[in-house]
């Protein structure tokens, strides 16, 4: 490896440090690394130059760090190693003290590599694309402002699942059926399946439970609530407002991220860890 991109938590001081003690290791071993703070804007065009060229990316902090870095390496096939600064941490899978090791694991080519479906999300009005965004984990379609129930038809692969009033509904990869999918009661997915999680967020009818759905159609979400405050929200980072008659689609993305993963440590091994499972 020649290059590798860091990826740290905006104000971390925690993150800050594990990146100069990276830094240290990297500079022993004549490996050129570059830096970028997570959710930043302010990002100078030499540094964003490097991202195709990068061998390998290092997150330095949570989930929100590592769908961030998705969103910028993925598109490039760059593998990404999460490093978990604190917090539950499901796509974050190294503590902090594995840090090195499983970055010269990385480096070695003795990690394995996980490799995890995306989802490319369009916000349709009136026939004409406004609005576009890649994520790892999910959408949220939620009411902001005042709490009101939303009218929402939903459609998966050209069918009409169903119309859902409720707070609002998630549509999770098998690696978000870990995030807020699971919050609001949908089930975990394997991360090797291709599938999505349809989660209506607090339904107003009772028998509205969430649904497991092929990828391959992909699903299409309709607004008929109007005079409110409704979001569409990528990965809980990329935010668009929508409007009464508005069309969401869903599909499945050509783009897939990369995980580096410990060969000793399967997705059961952290679910047991994370939710406290015995075994």
């Amino acid at each position: 490896m020649k290059l590798i991109g860091v990826v740290v938590k905006e104000r971390s001081p925690e993150a800050l440090e594990a990146s100069r003690v990276l830094a240290g290791y990297l500079d022993g071993k004549g490996i050129g690394h570059f830096t970028i703070l997570s959710k930043s804007a302010d990002v100078g065009e030499e540094t964003w130059a490097k991202i195709p060229g990068s061998d390998l990316c290092v997150t330095l902090g949570g989930d929100g760090t590592l769908l961030f870095a998705a969103r910028v390496f993925s598109r490039y096939a760059v593998p990404i190693v999460g490093i978990n600064m604190g917090g539950l941490g499901f796509l974050t899978e190294y503590r902090k003290s594995e840090l090195i090791d499983c970055v010269e694991s990385a480096i070695k080519g003795t990690a394995r590599l996980d490799e995890r479906i995306m989802i490319d999300v369009q916000v349709r009005r009136t026939g004409k694309k406004v609005f576009e965004g890649t994520g790892l984990n999910d959408l949220v379609v939620t009411c902001g402002g005042i709490s009101r129930l939303i009218d929402l038809v939903v459609s998966c692969g050209g069918d009409l699942v169903g119309d859902y009033r409720s707070d609002g509904i998630i549509v999770s990869t098998p690696t978000g059926s870990t995030a807020y999918s699971l919050a609001a009661g949908g089930p975990i997915l394997d991360p090797r399946m291709d599938a999505f999680v349809i989660s209506p967020i607090c339904p107003h009818v009772l028998g509205a439970r969430p649904l497991v759905v092929p990828t391959g159609g992909g699903v299409r979400i309709e607004v008929k609530t109007g005079g409110i405050e409704v979001t569409a929200t990528v990965d809980g980072q990329i935010a668009f407002e929508l409007a009464c008659e508005d069309e969401i689609v869903v599909e499945k993305s050509a783009l897939r991220t990369r995980l580096v993963s410990l060969k000793s440590r399967s997705f059961y091994d952290i679910l047991r860890e994370k939710l406290s499972w015995k075994g």
